[in-house]
């Protein structure tokens, strides 16, 4: 009788279809833009609130003023500067806070997790030998395919590309704080590489880049796109923003789940990687709107600045794909496979070995076992 994840893996392999796999791409995406045009909504309707709340602002910082001018204080004069400013923008920097909070505590919290060995370590397992199932030829190469938009050589020419832009641009300030975003991000994966020495479930890599957590592909790709979009959507419409948005949610999704279906990383890498990534870009976004303000917009020319990233990674992908992708592929295949012989002898029993000299008429091989009867 046929064991159910025999069965499982059949029904997945003729269920799951390139038509099938562009139809939940399709959904996928079509959610997104759904979810993302409920915060125009949302916008307006807190609008009202924002106008009450900047009134209060107003009235507070002329009260204040008056009384920082008959008793000048430090701790005063920095308060009446906070409130010198617009509502919207003191709520853009609460929200960045929270966003900045959450995912730092959720980045120390897999730590402490994978490092515990506890519940999420057996999650990682039960997701990793699930993907195992969906595993097909076409799938491999166009997981394999997703993945490069995350990897190096993709990150590092949209990065150049972007900076040399920006540098003949003139927006110095921009420029920085886009190399501060991938460097900075680059290097605190590496940190953490070091620091939590996770064996990958199975890999292509050697030295340091062998370790797992967190993923170096979702804290890239969450980096460096993102933080393109955040530049790409300051002052602009609700028009363009949300395909922008939408845009940089897919491509980063699939680039983390594509790491999942190769067996390079586990889980929790993966949301960690996220969780840094989105942690950087709250932390740099929010420093940029506070301590700088968003540069004139013909300085960076928005649309123009996506013409730059996608001509770069339509150029790095043309590359690879035409040059490493086969041999990639390769690579990430014979790897799978080595994993998956490796494995092989957990399918017996507990306890349970070859028996020697014993081939019950080559049929298969008998077991015996060390533990007593019961």
């Amino acid at each position: 009788m046929t064991d159910a994840p025999a069965r499982v893996s059949e029904l997945v392999q003729a269920w799951l279809t390139p038509s099938t796999a562009l139809g939940l791409l399709a959904l996928f995406t079509l959610v997104t833009l759904l979810l993302l045009s409920l915060v125009p909504l949302l916008v307006a309707l807190l609008r009202p609130v924002v106008h009450w709340l900047d009134r209060w602002r107003v009235w507070g910082a002329s009260a204040l003023s008056s009384r920082v001018a008959e008793r000048p204080r430090r701790l005063g004069a920095l308060t009446l500067r906070v409130l010198e400013r617009d509502v919207a923008e003191l709520l853009l920097v609460l929200l960045a806070g929270a966003v900045l909070l959450a995912c730092g505590s959720a980045l120390f919290w897999l730590a402490g997790e994978v490092a515990e060995n506890a519940d999420v370590v057996r999650l990682d397992q039960q997701v990793y030998a699930g993907l195992r199932a969906l595993r097909s030829d076409w799938l491999d190469v166009a997981m394999v395919a997703v993945t490069e938009l995350g990897g190096g050589r993709i990150s590092v020419a949209v990065g150049v590309a972007v900076f040399a832009w920006l540098c003949w641009r003139r927006a110095w300030i921009v420029a920085l704080y886009w190399a501060a975003a991938l460097l900075g991000a680059r290097a605190c994966v590496m940190a953490l590489k070091l620091g939590m020495a996770r064996v990958r479930p199975a890999s292509i890599y050697s030295g340091l880049e062998s370790y797992s957590f967190p993923s170096g592909h979702a804290t890239s790709s969450m980096v460096t796109y993102g933080f393109l979009a955040f530049l790409m959507c300051l002052r602009q419409p609700w028009r363009v923003r949300i395909p922008v948005l939408a845009l940089t949610v897919v491509a980063v999704a699939a680039i983390g789940v594509s790491r999942l279906y190769l067996g390079m990383h586990w889980l929790s890498d993966v949301a960690a990687g996220y969780a840094l990534g989105l942690a950087w870009i709250a932390l740099l976004g929010t420093a940029y709107r506070t301590l700088h303000g968003p540069a004139p917009q013909g300085s960076v020319a928005p649309s123009r600045l996506g013409v730059v990233a996608a001509v770069a990674v339509v150029a790095a992908f043309g590359y690879v794909a035409w040059f490493r992708l086969p041999d990639t592929l390769e690579r990430y295949r014979q790897a799978g496979a080595a994993t998956l012989a490796s494995q092989q002898p957990l399918v017996l029993a507990a306890g349970a070995t070859p028996a020697a000299g014993r081939s019950c008429d080559g049929r298969c091989p008998a077991l015996r076992s060390d533990s007593p009867p019961r």
